[in-house]
């Protein structure tokens, strides 16, 4: 087998092969529609004649090079072989010039992997837990007076929205900075419902923000919400608890079943709020860092 870079030709394949690996590692950063080879998408793929068998994509937008580091869009092999991924390995190694380290996510049953990527030099050093409920006996959400919740305005919301996310998760591990670009490159995924993005706003001033995308889990079409995010004044006053509410209305207003979330693991105010409401643990992802020594 042999590793060769990614071309506008094999794009289709690369997709191919994301989607029926991904859950295996992080499902969050899809190559979507407008995915082309760059210099801040650099990919590679292992091949063999004709067949892929492995792939390592790196994510180097401008947000990640603030922070030094790299996300993997992914890193795996299919034959589970230590050599095919240090093949990988190598190849995006030569993209990280400047970076103190990359990092990626393993889903926990995924133990072989794990091993490999131990073997390489990564290092788990957070986690992040996927949480999950059904849209029965739920509280309905009931915002303090003077409180309105929103449709996100495109062309006029995205400096909110992005200020707001910001604010909320900047102390976060993992936290990388929202832009409009990043926005924008959002409402492009599939999952993307119309009209499932949220500003709360109290007397005209955003506070908050919620998004509602399409999750589909074990053969049922859920919602999963995400992007709830409280700026820093704001918190404390239950606001969160209802935007948590008004997603899990929604699905329940819309025929699904059940809704999905995750939460980093160091997010114990959060979590607590989420286990409170009902929601159980279904998954968790570890996520492992490779230094960079330059």
């Amino acid at each position: 087998m042999k590793v060769v870079k990614l071309t506008e030709n094999n794009i289709p394949a690369f997709k191919s092969y994301f989607k029926q690996f991904s859950h295996e590692q992080d499902e969050s950063n899809p190559p979507l529609n407008d995915f082309t080879v760059s210099d801040i998408d650099p990919a590679y793929l292992l091949v063999k004649g004709n067949e892929i068998r492995g792939t390592a994509a790196l994510m180097l937008h401008p947000e990640y090079r603030e922070v030094r580091q790299a996300r993997l869009r992914m890193f795996h092999a299919a034959d589970g072989d230590y050599l095919s991924y240090l093949k990988l390995l190598n190849s995006i190694l030569l993209h990280t010039s400047g970076l103190t380290s990359i990092y990626g996510f393993i889903e926990d049953n995924y133990s072989n992997i794990a091993k490999i990527w131990e073997d390489l030099g990564f290092e788990s050093r957070r986690f992040a837990w996927v949480l999950i409920r059904d849209t029965k006996d739920f509280a309905k959400p009931q915002f303090p007076d003077g409180y309105e919740l929103r449709t996100f305005r495109e062309g006029i919301d995205e400096e909110n929205w992005c200020n707001i996310i910001n604010d909320a998760f900047g102390h976060s591990l993992g936290h990388v900075r929202m832009t409009p670009e990043r926005l924008k490159h959002w409402r492009l995924d599939p999952a993307y419902i119309d009209g499932g993005m949220k500003l709360l706003w109290q007397n005209n001033v955003p506070v908050a923000t919620l998004s509602l995308t399409k999750e589909e889990h074990n053969g049922e079409d859920l919602i999963f919400i995400e992007a709830i995010g409280v700026a820093g004044d704001y918190q404390g006053k239950g606001l969160g608890k209802n935007l948590l509410r008004t997603g899990i209305q929604y699905a329940a207003d819309n025929g699904s079943p059940g809704v999905m979330l995750s939460v980093n693991g160091e997010n114990d105010k959060a979590a607590d709020m989420y286990f409170r409401e009902g929601f159980k643990k279904e998954a968790l992802y570890k996520c492992y860092y490779l230094d960079i020594k330059n």
